[in-house]
């Protein structure tokens, strides 16, 4: 236990630049209204809004305080609305420093405390502690004997792996990020529409319409390499100086160039090993490695934390090993049967035929487009190559494709729920689609094998089913 402590004064500065942020749509908004002329009144709003978020800011930190008591993390916040928050240590799932430009200016950390059903945002983020104290408050909420000393002292890693540059640079160029850097584009282009005037786009469409085939490819192409690099750069920040170190029971990670993050994973809260091989990646025989725990991960990694960003996979097996002996990986994989092929084909052909037809139908040259039904029929095979299934060792395997190939290793202690759905005419094929559950993130994660064999499913709910009992004698007579 120790008394209430405040945030650095840093937090301050922090909370003006991070609402200057936020209100900067409002403040373009009144310089825009402003072009024909400005008057008092757009000066007073603008230092009003200046003013009462510095204000804002001070009384914010002024009336944050923290404190541990009774196993608990106890927070008071709020100088007009009063909130309490007291948040149980057995809640909590992680606790993650990082460092933004400012915060390494005056050697500060944030720290971001994540809880079981926190939502997809941090449950706790206080954006400037000293180190000290937040090792200290670390310390504490993880109940741990060891005692900090110096700021700069850490203990010694058992195994500790680094990401090379050469991977680094690979990884970046493989990961497929451009679709985000795409996505990103055109959300701002769709927030700035009202501020474009329209003869800007009649310009444009004009050009476009008077622009050569080859042209419009090449400033396609040119995008899209442009998009490529950001991509790139945002990956090599994002990973740059990335380390995996396992200290006891916890495993570490330290990455990020501008902003550097450190991410703590309590080994006995990891509930399931997903690799994942993308489309760039399998081809040379790279994947990446995430693991699915309570807390962590993003939204941008669909809730899980990378464990490491790329790896060969012959070394995959041999790296878990050492850095995860509790979950012993095998590669041993089921196919489905012969049977299933015809339905993934079907399933992918299927929906480009309306958009075939309307093509073939309303623009010159659209029949070419029913060179879609031989690609579809492809990757729905390669999708149904790909699936597969097996138990080893008291581990479930899945493996499907989405975009990349998925394996998805749990433990049977960690699965929350198995279950087979069946449809009616998987019923006519005795196919099934077999699902297991974990308990990750704010909402738990189902991973799914479309149409195994319905023998070897029910035999997978059996072995579950079975094992589950077992446990749960086991437990009554230790009681």
């Amino acid at each position: 236990m120790f008394d209430r402590k405040r945030l650095h004064p840093v937090a301050m500065l922090l909370s003006f630049i991070s609402s200057i942020r936020e209100a900067a749509l409002p403040l373009i908004f009144f310089v825009f209204v402003g072009r024909g002329g400005y008057s008092w009144w757009h000066f007073v709003a603008i230092g009003g809004l200046l003013v009462f978020t510095l204000v804002n800011g001070v009384m914010g930190w002024l009336f944050y305080t923290y404190q541990i008591q009774n196993n608990e993390l106890r927070i008071h916040q709020g100088f007009i609305f009063r909130k309490k928050r007291f948040i149980p240590r057995e809640r909590i799932q992680s606790i993650d420093f990082s460092q933004g430009v400012i915060q390494r200016l005056f050697g500060l950390v944030k720290v971001q405390i994540e809880t079981a059903g926190g939502g997809g945002e941090p449950e706790v983020v206080m954006p400037a502690l000293r180190r000290l104290d937040a090792e200290r408050l670390k310390e504490e909420l993880y109940d741990k004997k060891s005692t900090i000393e110096e700021v700069d002292e850490e203990v010694a890693p058992v195994l500790e792996y680094k990401l090379t540059w050469r991977q680094l640079l690979i990884a970046a160029s493989t990961s497929g990020g451009i679709g985000v850097v795409l996505s990103f584009v055109a959300a701002i282009g769709s927030q700035l529409d009202d501020l474009i005037p329209g003869e800007f786009y009649t310009r444009a469409t004009e050009t476009i319409l008077d622009a050569t085939i080859p042209l419009i490819l090449i400033t396609v192409a040119f995008i899209l390499i442009l998009s490529w690099i950001f991509s790139v750069a945002g990956t090599v920040l994002k990973y740059g100086g990335f380390v995996l170190s396992r200290q006891e029971n916890d495993l570490l990670i330290h990455r990020g160039v501008l902003e550097k993050r450190q991410l703590t994973i309590p080994v006995h809260r990891i509930q399931a090993i997903r690799v994942v091989e993308g489309l760039l990646r399998q081809p040379f025989g790279y994947a990446a490695i995430y693991v699915e725990s309570g807390g962590g991960g993003g939204k941008d990694e669909q809730f899980s934390t990378v464990l490491y960003p790329l790896m060969k996979r012959k070394h995959i097996k041999s790296f878990l090993k050492e850095a995860l002996p509790e979950i012993p990986i095998h590669n041993d994989v089921e196919s489905l049967p012969t049977r299933a092929r015809r339905r993934y084909m079907i399933r992918f052909t299927l929906p480009t035929l309306i958009p075939i037809g309307v093509l073939s139908y309303f623009i010159p040259y659209g029949y070419i487009s029913i060179l879609l039904i031989p690609l579809a029929c492809l990757i729905g095979y390669l999708h149904y190559r790909d699936a597969g299934w097996s138990v080893k060792k008291g581990i479930a395997l899945l493996q499907f494709r989405q975009i990349g190939r998925t394996r998805v290793y749990v433990a049977r202690r960690r699965i929350q729920a198995m279950e087979m759905q069946t449809t009616y005419f998987q019923k006519r094929r005795l196919l099934t689609t077999f699902q297991l559950s974990i308990l990750s993130s704010f909402a738990g994660k189902q991973f799914r094998v479309r149409d195994i064999d319905q023998f070897e499913g029910q035999s997978l709910l059996d072995w579950y089913s079975y094992e589950a009992s077992e446990r749960s004698i086991e437990l009554k007579h230790g009681e």
